[in-house]
């Protein structure tokens, strides 16, 4: 390769510049420059130029009857019993689509209420069907505020469609304000690619110019009604055939197809398309059938009825050509596209493939074919998890991509994120194609420092296995010492090295053990104030947060946000030879990617307690920054400790009203427990003989007002009562924390706080006792909190979780069930008491493990047995008869509790039926809910069993329940009857 990617950059730069001087000549002398950009090879064959005015090319519609029943129930065929009508309101501009009900402005509409109910949870709702009329209104286009234009619902009632749309117009948020125009000409490329694919595999389509005038919606129509999954198949499988001829650099098209989704749930309408031909816009050329070239169509109708729709037998039959799967095997919603593609060779390349490795992995294009550019770009490609969340709960997905996409093209190559490099080498090697790697990576200056400490084994081996690569993640849990490995990594690299973190404590931290770890001989540096004086700087290590900056260019730490300029990213960011994102899993937000896509350091490393994150993009860190090279988890540190790390269960009397008990409102839920008397009684009641037991407890909330009322209610109950909220800026934290820091170890001391400011990177290694005080879930969150217990500490014996369990609040009960498999996984067991002595066979299980000790308390038991388990099959009923019916006689009382069979949604009601009349028979009392039946035992009013595992039904793989023999405790659940 014979110019560096800085040089080619300088020169696109110089063209850049030139072209516009050049566009502004020709605007000066009047001359037209527009041509369409074909998106596969400038298509120079092209006769027809663009016309300017094309309104004028437009012939006028007849609008009748007739036409409209044939716009309407032949082609752009949608429900017919509802639709939307656009609305622009006249003082902001702002448009959207809405829904048409004939009781829109009683006083009972939710909308009128504003009480967070949508139309489809509306008792009253009553929409107005499609008419002939307000088609041909719709095609006249009378009001001149396009308030007349008619958006349909795909997505037929019963899951069918008959037509499928690209659209190509901006979802993004606030792109309501310009008509949902785009603003730039990338989508008129990406049309292009898709008219060429429609072409070049005869799959019939036409294109209409949105209402803006800048975007685009492509059609196919369908003969007859279809699943929409089959359709949506269609459209994959119809893009993935076309990569491997075209160059489809982009992914969004696959979130750009209608309908959206598969099935829809039960009330809901789906997504909305305008329909074209909206009259006022046709006069300007908008909402108009184009050609390949964009010009209009004279005669509109004539065009639209020259398509051909495709039938369902066609449809089945191009699936089966270019996709070679049964199409009802798969599931769309969990459909990765381009995992049936076809495989590469060394016949994709000419010669050999040039790669540099800079700030990105850059792949030369010009010498290889589109199948390789479609894998290449697919290995930076991942499924978005919000997507198919927002879609379950029937949320909208304009602004939220199917697939996150982390590279892009930059000119003649291919840009990917520099921590794939390995597995492009696994790539092509796989594949046989040679390729040579170009290293501009930056190089640093050399600085001369040395390690002042001992790194325990545990580090070293993890400093020596990250030392093995260039880039990459060290996970490991809490308090294992990540920043002192990163110190000796420091030391043993010898290169100026820049730390980002996301926190202000987190910066404070890692220079003081910066300066506690290393050495370093280096002059002081120079830089020039605001006045123009040239001034040393009074430390060798710098930082930069907002607009504080004495970075030295030799050990710097900065906060990601500060290092945007106005004008790009900080000047130093480029002259590092080594930079380490701390707290890594944060690397997925905007901010940190857009630092990392900048950063040309040859050493790029993350360190992080946590990498998997609860919205799944833990990709993006990889993609970014390297694969994990080393892992030490918080079972192993649990294991190193070597202390008991326990969790106490302690279940409150909250109970929910029964319409929450149906519904899972996170606010109205959250208000049960932040102003509940009751509840922080027993909270206040177990702090204070933690205290007196001589531990050191940590309260952490959600909300900054209930940890403020836990502080009033416990500010006498210690020596040294201290409140971290965060809520009165840094100045004030920084006395709080000096304030911690001067409490004496003889001295009793309760820390009060919020989870999102003490619940990650915060370190006080005298804290043995986490309150959770308000629930959490998510296996990271947990294990972040708890992290907070992990600190070495001399006189700490062991470490206890007391775990507020909410069982009569149904979403938080799901909370604590999905906190018990986190609890497992990071090695803590089951306690019933401030004693913290793991009593036996008290912990958490799984599968695997729960069914011979469960069954040992089921033999064992004299009094009564109570089970709760919502759903109940055969072989778990008999076995449970066969066990307990002879006790039966010798007065054992056995009480289920199940579902009613009405309550399940699928299976045969009569094998239930004769499963509870078996249990009835064996002298069961069988109790049948309709709702909110938990999954527990109670055995002799003394053991628990509690979780997420059916008792009387087959397991999950990850279901987890724990055991506890406490009365107490087997009082509560025992409530739940």
């Amino acid at each position: 390769m014979g110019e560096s990617i800085k040089e080619l950059k300088q020169k696109i730069e110089q063209l850049e510049h030139e072209n516009l001087c050049l566009r502004q000549l020709l605007d000066e002398a009047g001359i037209s420059y527009s041509r369409k950009i074909n998106a596969d090879s400038q298509d120079e064959s092209k006769q027809e130029k663009y016309e300017p005015n094309q309104g004028d090319r437009i012939e006028p519609i007849e609008i009748n009857d007739k036409n409209a029943n044939n716009f309407f129930m032949l082609f752009c065929r949608g429900r017919q019993d509802v639709y939307d009508l656009r609305y622009c309101n006249p003082k902001t501009g702002k448009t959207g689509y809405y829904t048409q009900c004939f009781n829109r402005w009683e006083r009972d509409c939710h909308i009128n209420k504003h009480d967070g109910v949508r139309c489809k949870g509306c008792e009253i709702k009553a929409y107005k069907p499609v008419t002939p009329d307000l088609i041909k209104a719709h095609l006249r286009g009378d009001d001149p505020n396009g308030n007349d234009v008619v958006a349909i619902y795909p997505m037929l009632e019963d899951n069918m469609c008959q037509l499928l749309v690209f659209d190509f117009d901006n979802h993004a948020q606030g792109a309501q304000q310009g008509d949902f125009a785009n603003e730039n000409q990338e989508w008129m490329e990406e049309v292009d690619v898709l008219m060429a694919i429609c072409k070049e595999l005869g799959v019939p389509d036409i294109v209409e110019r949105s209402r803006s005038g800048n975007g685009a919606h492509v059609w196919i129509f369908f003969k007859e009604q279809i699943p929409a999954k089959l359709a949506r198949r269609f459209g994959f499988a119809l893009l993935e055939k076309g990569a491997q001829s075209v160059d489809l650099k982009s992914f969004r098209y696959y979130d750009r197809m209608i309908p959206t989704q598969d099935t829809l749930p039960a009330g809901a309408l789906g997504n909305v398309i305008a329909l074209p031909l909206q009259g006022r816009a046709l006069q300007d050329g908008n909402s108009a059938f184009v050609d390949e070239n964009w010009n209009a169509y004279p005669k509109q109708l004539q065009a639209l009825g020259a398509v051909r729709r495709l039938t369902k037998v066609e449809v089945e039959d191009y699936l089966l050509q270019w996709s070679k799967v049964n199409i009802n095997e798969e599931d769309n919603e969990n459909y990765i596209p381009w995992k049936d593609s076809d495989n590469i060779s060394a016949v994709d390349v000419d010669e050999s493939v040039e790669i540099t490795l800079a700030e990105k992995l850059y792949i030369k294009k010009s010498n290889i074919s589109n199948g390789l550019k479609r894998k290449l770009r697919q290995l930076s490609a991942y499924t978005n998890r919000d997507y198919f969340r927002n879609q379950a709960m029937s949320m909208p997905n304009y602004d939220t991509p199917r697939f996150i996409y982390l590279g892009e093209d930059d000119g003649d190559y291919i840009a990917l994120p520099r921590g794939l490099q390995e597995k492009v080498e696994e790539l092509l090697k796989a594949a046989d194609i040679k390729y040579e790697i170009r290293d501009e990576r930056e190089n640093g200056r050399r600085i001369n420092v040395s390690f002042k400490g001992k790194l325990k084994d545990s580090q070293q081996e993890a400093l020596e296995e990250i030392m093995k690569y260039d880039d990459g993640i060290l996970h490991a849990a809490t308090a294992f010492g990540k920043t002192v490995v990163c110190c000796d990594l420091i030391a043993k690299h010898q290169v100026n090295t820049l730390i980002l973190v996301d926190k202000a404590e987190l910066m404070n931290q890692w220079i003081e053990r910066l300066n506690e770890f290393l050495v370093i001989d280096e002059e002081l540096p120079e830089y020039k104030t605001k006045s123009g004086r040239i001034k040393k700087r009074k430390e060798l290590i710098g930082n930069l947060q907002g607009a504080h900056d004495s970075m030295t260019g030799i050990v710097d730490v900065a906060m990601i946000r500060s290092l945007k300029k106005k004008d790009g990213m900080h000047p130093l960011l480029k002259q590092y030879g080594q930079v380490i994102l701390d707290e890594c899993h944060h690397g997925a937000s905007d901010s940190a990617i857009e630092v990392l896509r900048e950063v040309p350091a040859k050493y790029l490393y993350g360190v992080t307690a946590t990498p998997k994150r609860g919205d799944g993009k833990e990709k993006t860190n990889e993609f970014l920054i390297g694969p994990i090279r080393y892992r030490f988890t918080a079972k192993d540190r649990a294991k190193e400790q070597g202390i008991p790390h326990l969790v106490y269960p302690r279940f409150t009397r909250t109970v929910a009203t029964h319409h929450m008990s149906k519904t899972p409102y996170g606010n109205a839920a959250y208000e049960l427990i932040r102003n509940n008397d009751v509840r922080d009684a027993q909270i206040v009641n177990d702090v204070v003989i933690c205290v007196e037991a001589g531990r050191t407890p940590v309260i952490l909330t959600k909300f900054v007002n209930h940890a403020e009322r836990l502080f009033e209610l416990l500010s006498d109950k210690a020596d040294r009562v201290i409140l971290l909220t965060g809520k009165d800026g840094t100045k004030a934290r920084r006395a709080q924390v000096a304030e911690l820091n001067s409490v004496s170890e003889d001295e009793s001391l309760i820390l009060v706080g919020t989870g999102s400011l003490l619940g990650e990177g915060f370190d006080y290694p005298r804290l043995d006792t986490l309150f959770m005080a308000t629930p959490i879930r998510g296996e990271n969150v947990v294990e972040q909190y708890v992290g907070r217990l992990n600190r070495d500490y001399p006189s700490k014996e062991n470490v206890i979780v007391y775990d507020y369990v909410d069982i009569h609040v149904p979403k938080f009960d799901k909370m604590y069930i999905s906190r018990l498999k986190a609890y497992k996984k990071i090695g803590y067991d089951i306690c019933s008491g401030i004693e913290g002595e793991k009593q036996e066979a008290n912990a958490i299980y799984d599968i695997e493990s729960y069914a011979e000790v469960y069954n040992r308390d089921l033999m064992e038991a004299k009094e009564s047995v109570v089970i709760s388990s919502p759903r109940i099959n055969t072989k778990k009923v008999e076995k449970l008869v066969e066990m307990l019916a002879p006790k039966y006689a010798l007065g054992l009382n056995v009480t289920i509790l199940t579902w009613h069979p009405d309550a399940y949604v699928y299976g045969k009601d009569y094998v239930r039926m004769e499963l509870l009349e078996r249990l009835r028979r064996a002298g069961f009392e069988v109790r049948l809910r309709t709702e909110d039946c938990e999954r527990f035992a109670v055995i002799d009013n003394q053991i628990v069993w509690y979780g997420s595992i059916n008792l009387l039904s087959k397991e999950d793989a990850e279901d987890n329940i724990m055991r506890v023999c406490d009365a107490e405790i087997a009082a509560e659940v025992l409530e739940l009857m």
